[in-house]
């Protein structure tokens, strides 16, 4: 069987979670922090797949109401 090219999410955020919980002192705190980033930013990533619904919100915090009263987009002028 081929090895698979790319690793999984839930791959990646094994590792990331190895890198974050580190008590031997190999990786910085500024390391860690990135790590706790990227799992973040993976997480939301997992739950977007999820849930398709989720990317239909254009902006989270703002009701759609709202939004509704704003112009419609300039359009860029023609050269």
């Amino acid at each position: 069987m081929a090895k698979k090219r790319f690793l999984s999410i839930e791959e990646k955020r094994s590792w990331l979670a190895d890198i974050f919980r580190d008590s031997a002192g190999e990786y910085s705190q500024a390391d860690k922090f990135k790590a706790m980033i990227e799992d973040t930013r993976l997480a939301m990533l997992e739950t977007e797949n999820a849930r398709p619904e989720a990317r239909q919100t254009p902006l989270p915090g703002i009701p759609m109401e709202l939004l509704r009263h704003l112009p419609p987009p300039l359009r860029e002028p023609k050269s």
